[in-house]
């Protein structure tokens, strides 16, 4: 069952010719944008407010010899996302935020099937299901789990299952390489 929540829409084919994702609310608003910085040495995803505001930075970590991936508030690493070693019941992922809480991720990438549970209930779904849209996915964040957060993880996992796909090509991706095939 999927927490109680906005649901937002993450097209995964939707490029404008400045290289922005938007992400919609339920109503079809521009909600949020994930915009690309081309032109860092290590490919940095921005989520924007609508206004164009920074909330989160999204990027492959160098520090790790696993592949993991961090989401930063300012300068801060707020979460750090890290593919599972062992695919433990399902688990593909481990999320560990700056506080010390651990999340897990299950569910089907390729159909973006998924949940992103902490201690056991969902805080983060995405699934095709809920869209009639070609080539979009639906994501509910439950109302406890700050949204900018829930929505930077998706990204964030988006990205590293792309790298997956793609044979570990860090240039490819959610926009500029970012996005087709997402």
């Amino acid at each position: 069952m999927p927490p109680t929540g906005h649901t937002y829409v993450l097209n995964q084919k939707l490029l404008s010719l400045s290289g922005d994702l938007w992400i919609e609310d339920e109503q079809g608003n521009n909600a949020f944008q994930v915009d690309g910085k081309a032109f860092s040495l290590r490919r940095t995803l921005i989520l924007l407010d609508p206004s164009g505001n920074p909330l989160y930075a999204i990027g492959k970590s160098l520090a790790h010899l696993h592949r993991t991936f961090e989401i930063k508030r300012s300068d801060a690493v707020v979460a750090t996302i890290q593919e599972a070693l062992v695919n433990f019941l399902g688990d593909h992922f481990t999320i560990i935020s700056a506080t010390g809480d651990q999340l897990s991720v299950k569910g089907n990438f390729i159909d973006r099937e998924f949940r992103v549970s902490r201690g056991g209930a969902d805080v983060i779904v995405a699934s095709r299901k809920w869209l009639a849209i070609r080539d979009s996915y639906g994501i509910q964040i439950a109302p406890d789990f700050e949204t900018a957060l829930g929505l930077a993880i998706v990204v964030a996992l988006e990205q590293m299952e792309l790298e997956e796909r793609e044979g570990h090509n860090a240039g490819s991706g959610l926009l500029g390489g970012f996005l087709p095939g997402f």
